[in-house]
């Protein structure tokens, strides 16, 4: 089904959830960015997933359980907890148990904004003007496989939030609005606060994951419209949210909008392969909620709040699966129930006690879940091979990156900055690991799989091929531990690497070497045509994700919005370097795909799963807040000699990307260069001669970013250059 069709069928099952009560105080719209509060009234929003009796061909046993409860037969409505919770009684809003009869505090409403059609459905009124209906709360009830999935991605680690990009989180002038800055009580203020603005990554995953049942009534609800439940998405896949954002501030303008993406990743838990699904979509606050669909508009998902790190503009967008809502075991919640602790004292003393467990077994976790056998099926698609083409790479103890596989010999591309971040003259934007949560090392232990020692050419800058003697004999050395993990299928295998070249040039590349290879390599395919303009690429890398959570590169999805060239190739020399003037020649590729830390020296990808870029850097605002969506990345046709070196050995051919190139230069250092100087006269080609020279090299040096030249004016405002 196309887009427009899974949107038109979406409707039937989308609603708008408002809930409103008295908040004098004005707390009830805490980390509610976009709210409504007049009269001493707070009106919040969300979105819904409506189900009527027919809806299922089998309903949730957790759904079964909730109505029998209350001996509802009306239609159900599914949302996130947290639209609910700041108005729920302080006794409800405490505890970490599941309720299934929550109690709202005096005066506080729910109401559900469907379509008409549905309101009336088998007399649907020409209008379809949408109808307020009263809603019922029947349950708050946590997903755990989707709180243990979330909690496997963020480890034991507090620098995670479920906020909104768009609107600040624990700043000095919310919490003054909120009345915690200046009194001394505040701590007891905080106590009535949600749960997932604790510090603490279990109540985190678990208030990020949690779910609320509303009930209302329609007319003819065991004749209403159908839904199949999707059964396996692959990453890359179409997905599309239905849902209201900014729904108390406009209902009508905004009820039921379409936000179309992809599925950027899936986590486990369990066996439960995909109970949280990464989505790689637009999605705005008053969205969470909303239904997620397939390409076959089949039900997918709930959309949750996204999660960013703090102090960040960097989130990551989640769905709580539905695979996981209707596995959900009564019998545990009720035994989970009962065994947890009560009170904001012992809340404190379980939560602890949750994090020190999580960080004992986490190494233990890892080593399970990289001992799983190979799967290998002759239906795996040019994209997931591409997946496996790009792996994690980790130096020291402090910062991770991505690599592409180049070969089958273990010859790994990644980005210069990534090994000497120094040349840039910042601190690199890598992922970043807290030593305080993430104390065991990466494993050397391949696996079941035999390992083989690769015997590579002697030495860079000798021509001489000698197979006798090995490629990590010579190179760079570094005193910082490299490692690197290869993610095949379902299998995670780690691998110590060396440093085996890092460009003195102005293109930000750097070749690793496995130290042992296993028999079976997924090596990138590169496509040396450059894509033009609008062209749809998939970004591959490990953003914000690393070593911690497990799980394999996350795909996003966007387009080539622009290609810088230069009036020649960088690649020739002698007497071919005349002919190549008539041609211009790519150097720098721009994308809409989300590009965060951690994703340096990943793959950009066309459709057909061929690599068409490197991913270098991305750009930044004045304040130093990251643009995930304007990113660069060095084409395949200025990689040229790195991948015929990664075929025939020939270290001969990096010596063209050492050489200093200042049109190159100015180009990633977002210096204009002059109209005169844009041919390399004789002066510049040798090393250190001439102002001129000087200054490209010390710009080659310190590695910029920038876009195309008509764009140069605005980007000038811009804090560039940001390595990722």
């Amino acid at each position: 089904m196309e887009a427009p069709e899974i949107a038109q069928f979406a409707r039937n099952f989308s609603v708008l959830v408002r809930i409103q009560g008295p908040d004098p105080k004005g707390l009830k719209m805490r980390r509610n960015s976009f709210h409504l509060h007049q009269s001493g009234k707070t009106t919040i929003s969300a979105s819904g997933l409506l189900l009527h009796a027919s809806s299922l061909n089998q309903t949730p046993k957790i759904i079964e359980h909730i109505l029998n409860i209350h001996q509802f037969s009306g239609a159900v409505v599914v949302t996130v907890a947290s639209v609910i919770h700041p108005f729920l009684v302080a006794e409800h809003r405490n505890k970490l148990t599941q309720e299934f009869s929550p109690r709202l505090i005096y005066d506080a409403c729910i109401d559900v904004l469907v379509e008409r059609k549905q309101a009336c459905y088998g007399h649907q009124e020409p209008d379809g003007t949408p109808q307020w209906l009263s809603a019922k709360l029947l349950a708050l009830v946590d997903v755990p496989a989707a709180s243990d999935a979330l909690l496997s991605l963020v480890g034991g680690q507090s620098s995670w939030e479920a906020s909104w990009s768009l609107s600040p989180f624990n700043s000095p002038q919310t919490l003054a609005a909120d009345g915690f800055v200046g009194k001394a009580g505040s701590d007891e203020l905080r106590k009535d606060v949600a749960l997932e603005e604790l510090d603490n990554p279990v109540l985190l995953a678990n208030s990020t994951t949690k779910i609320a049942f509303l009930g209302i009534s329609l007319p003819d609800n065991k004749n209403g419209p159908c839904i199949a439940v999707s059964q396996h998405q692959n990453k890359g896949d179409l997905i599309i949210v239905m849902g209201s954002p900014f729904g108390a501030l406009s209902p009508m303008h905004f009820y039921n909008s379409i936000s179309v993406g992809n599925l950027a990743n899936c986590c486990s838990s369990g066996s439960n392969k995909d109970a949280l699904l990464l989505a790689d979509i637009r999605s705005l606050p008053g969205m969470e909620g909303g239904p997620v669909f397939d390409k076959h508009a089949c039900l997918a998902g709930i959309l949750t709040k996204p999660l960013r790190q703090k102090g960040n503009n960097a989130e990551i967008q989640f769905a709580v699966s539905w695979s996981a809502i209707a596995s959900i075991d009564i019998n545990s919640l009720q035994l989970e129930a009962c065994n947890k602790p009560s009170g904001l004292l012992d809340r404190t003393k379980y939560r602890n006690h949750m994090v020190s467990s999580y960080e004992s077994t986490h190494s233990e976790l890892r080593k399970k879940l990289i001992q799983r056998p190979v799967i290998c099926s002759s239906s795996v698609s040019s994209l997931e091979m591409a997946i496996s083409s790009v792996v994690l790479i980790t130096v020291g103890e402090g910062s991770w990156a991505s690599g592409i596989l180049l070969n089958n010999y273990g010859l790994i591309l990644t980005n210069a900055h990534v090994l000497e971040p120094w040349r840039f003259g910042r601190t690199p934007q890598l992922g970043s690991l807290e030593k305080s949560t993430f104390h065991s090392q990466p494993e050397t232990t391949l696996g079941l799989q035999e390992e083989t020692v690769i015997y590579l050419p002697p030495r860079l800058g000798n021509c001489a091929s000698t197979d006798g003697e090995s490629f990590l004999d010579f190179g760079y050395r570094s005193s910082r531990r490299i490692s690197v993990r290869l993610d095949f299928m379902e299998r995670k295998n780690w691998y110590n690497a060396q440093e085996v070249y890092v460009s003195k040039g102005p293109l930000d590349i750097a070749l690793l070497q496995l130290e042992s290879v296993p028999p079976q390599l997924s090596p990138i395919i590169p496509e040396l045509t450059c894509p033009s303009g609008g062209t749809v690429v998939h970004v591959i890398g490990h953003g914000l994700l690393g070593p911690r959570s497990n799980i394999s590169s996350s795909i996003l999805s966007g387009a080539i919005s622009n290609v810088v060239e230069i009036p020649w190739p960088i690649h020739v020399d002698g007497s071919d370097k005349s002919e190549a003037k008539k041609t211009s020649f790519p150097v720098m590729l721009q994308t809409t795909a989300a590009v965060h830390p951690g994703a340096s020296g990943g793959a950009v990808i066309n459709s057909k799963g061929h690599m068409v870029g490197l991913v270098t850097s991305n750009a930044r605002h004045g304040g130093g807040t990251i643009i995930p969506h304007l990113n660069f990345s060095i084409p395949c046709a200025a990689l040229e000699p790195v991948f015929r070196f990664s075929e025939t050995r020939d270290a001969t051919l990096l010596e063209f990307l050492d050489r200093p190139n200042e049109l190159l230069s100015s180009v990633w250092a977002l210096v204009p260069a002059e109209s005169k100087r844009l041919e390399p006269g004789p002066e510049s080609k040798k090393h250190g001669e001439g102002k001129g020279s000087r200054f490209s090299q010390f710009l080659a040096e310190k590695g910029g970013e920038i876009t195309s030249f008509k764009e140069l004016d605005h980007l000038k405002k811009m804090r560039l250059p940001s390595k990722i």
